[in-house]
């Protein structure tokens, strides 16, 4: 009798391995749902996501080593350039620009405030002095008039900020969601979009790498990218579906997310969409001076 040797079983493609550092906020949607729903699995990628506590520890987490690949707000990603720290960006997070809005500026619904000359010699909170929102108040100021450099700044975190305009510490306050939401149904408050000074629309919030993982993994790379475009095509367009994801990786309870205006997700990184974070910052202090958007797009992703 002829034996036949059994057909070797195919063998599943060992996955790569990406360490991903995020701080939770709604800007993250796209990869915790490409995550969740199996499609860096599919597309070959392990991913293993961890939460830090803000954007500074994500790129100190970059810096060591620790991580691959974090997210972090735009204006951070720009100071860490302008250091010369080894970082670029690889896909975008956060958009600014979808409607209803998702932050902004509270102040008292009573007050006839415009955030013009109005602002000269008055307070105003910030989440960071050194954020995009000391930027959009200057854009914002300046283009109403006023002087922002006649403006007091000081810090003031988001749960605090209406209490702080209620006891007339600050004229206007930083917000964004949920604390906006919250504050604004209570009908003591009323938005002001002063991060419309930057540009109708831009970048908040990336996904960036240190240059050597880049080089060492441009496939990796290209692939994540594209991964999170598709993610974050399918979340633009169902709220509700990631919503629960999301209360999870934020604390925030789903109730108030399916209420609160969701982040739009980028999907397609553009340099026009982080120009005008840039001319803002080097405009207002933030920067030294400017610079091309395209030194921070990772090289591995140009065709």
């Amino acid at each position: 009798m002829l034996l036949v040797p059994a057909r070797a079983r195919a063998q599943t493609p060992a996955l790569t391995p990406l360490r991903v550092a995020i701080a939770p906020s709604d800007g993250v949607t796209a990869v915790v749902y490409a995550k969740m729903a199996g499609l860096f699995e599919r597309a070959g990628l392990d991913v293993h996501m961890d939460t830090q506590s803000n954007g500074a520890a994500v790129a100190a987490a970059i810096v060591s080593g620790s991580y691959d690949v974090g997210n972090s707000g735009t204006t951070s990603i720009l100071l860490a350039h302008e250091k010369g720290l080894p970082f670029s960006v690889i896909a975008p997070a956060g958009v600014y620009g979808g409607k209803p809005a998702f932050s902004g500026a509270l102040a008292l619904k009573d007050s006839p405030l415009r955030l013009g000359k109005d602002a000269e010699n008055e307070v105003i909170g910030l989440v960071s002095l050194a954020g995009i929102g000391h930027d959009a108040f200057c854009g914002w100021i300046d283009q109403h008039g006023g002087d922002p450099a006649k403006v007091r700044f000081v810090e003031i975190p988001f749960t605090a900020s209406a209490l702080a305009l209620e006891q007339h510490r600050v004229i206007a306050a930083e917000t964004a969601e949920p604390v906006m939401t919250t504050a604004l149904d209570t009908g003591k408050f009323r938005l002001i979009p002063v991060y419309d000074a930057i540009a109708p629309a831009f970048l908040m919030s990336a996904w960036f790498t240190s240059l050597e993982f880049s080089a060492k993994h441009p496939e990796t790379v290209r692939t994540f990218a594209r991964v999170v475009a598709a993610a974050a095509t399918y979340g633009n367009a169902h709220h509700a579906e990631t919503a629960p994801a999301m209360a999870q990786i934020t604390g925030i309870p789903l109730d108030v997310m399916l209420h609160i205006p969701r982040a739009s997700l980028g999907a397609t990184l553009s340099p026009g969409l982080i120009q005008p974070v840039i001319a803002a910052a080097a405009k207002y202090g933030s920067l030294k001076k400017p610079f091309p958007a395209e030194e921070l797009i990772d090289r591995t992703l140009s065709p």
